[in-house]
C-alpha cells in the first residue's frame, strides 16, 4: 500500500482471545515474543490493547461490583499492572 509508516497496534481481547479475558495475557507476551524473533514484526507492531478494570472479569447488570465491567470481560488491576511490567522488561 506504499504507505510511509506503516503500524499495527493488536487488540489482545476480542476474537483473539475468544472473550477469555485471562488470554490477553498470553497474547501480549507471544506478540512480545514475536518482535523479539522478527524485525519486521518489530518495526510494524507499536503497541497492544488489552481490556482491563480493577476487578477481574465482568458483571451482569444489577451485581454493583465497584471497579468490574459491566461489559466486556477484563483483567483486573494486578493482572494488568504484572502485565505492564512484564512488557516493559520483554521490550529491552
Amino acid at each position: 500500500m506504499d504507505l510511509v509508516n506503516p503500524a499495527a497496534i493488536i487488540d489482545a481481547n476480542h476474537s483473539n482471545s475468544g472473550k477469555k479475558y485471562e488470554q490477553q495475557i498470553r497474547i501480549v507476551k507471544e506478540v512480545m515474543h514475536n518482535r523479539q524473533l522478527s524485525s519486521d514484526i518489530k518495526t510494524l507492531v507499536k503497541g497492544v490493547m488489552i481490556e482491563s478494570y480493577l476487578e477481574p472479569g465482568c458483571q451482569k447488570i444489577g451485581e454493583h461490583i465497584y471497579g468490574k465491567s459491566i461489559t466486556d470481560p477484563c483483567l483486573g488491576w494486578d493482572e494488568s499492572e504484572k502485565l505492564i511490567y512484564d512488557i516493559a522488561e520483554l521490550n529491552q
